[in-house]
C-alpha cells in the first residue's frame, strides 16, 4: 500500500490539521487502555482515508480525534500531579505510536528528499 499517491489529493490545510492532532496524541494524550482501543479504530479509518486521498473523510476523522482529545484525554502535564498511572490512563501504546508516526509522515506535504517512510508502521 502506497500512501504517497493518495496524500497528494489531500489539501495542505486538512493534512496540517490531521498532523497536529496526531502529534498532540503522540506527545500529550493519556487514555485508559480501552480508550486507546477505540482510538485505534479511528486510526485505521484515517490510514485508509489517507491512502485513498479522501480529504473529506480525513477532515471528518480529524474532527473526531479533536473531540476525543477535548473530552476524554488527560494531558501528560496534568497527570504528573499525582502518582504515575494512578488514574489508570496511559500514554499512547507502542503499536499505535508506530501507526501514528507513519500517518504523520504520510500527511507531510514536503517529505524529506530520499527519506523513506517507516514501512513497519504501515503494517500495524
Amino acid at each position: 500500500m502506497s500512501t504517497s499517491d493518495g496524500t497528494a489529493a489531500i489539501d495542505r490545510e486538512t493534512a496540517g490539521a490531521a498532523r497536529l492532532a496526531l502529534r498532540l496524541m503522540l506527545e500529550e494524550w493519556r487514555l485508559p487502555p480501552q480508550g486507546w482501543e477505540e482510538t485505534a479504530e479511528l486510526l485505521a479509518e484515517l490510514s485508509t482515508a489517507v491512502a485513498a486521498g479522501d480529504t473529506t473523510t480525513v477532515d471528518a476523522l480529524t474532527g473526531e480525534l479533536e473531540e476525543l482529545s477535548g473530552s476524554r484525554v488527560t494531558r501528560i502535564e496534568g497527570a504528573q500531579d499525582g502518582p504515575p498511572g494512578g488514574d489508570g490512563k496511559v500514554p499512547l501504546p507502542e503499536p499505535y505510536r508506530e501507526r501514528v508516526v507513519a500517518l504523520v509522515h504520510a500527511l507531510d506535504p514536503d517529505p524529506t528528499p530520499g527519506g523513506a517512510r517507516p514501512a513497519a508502521a504501515e503494517r500495524t
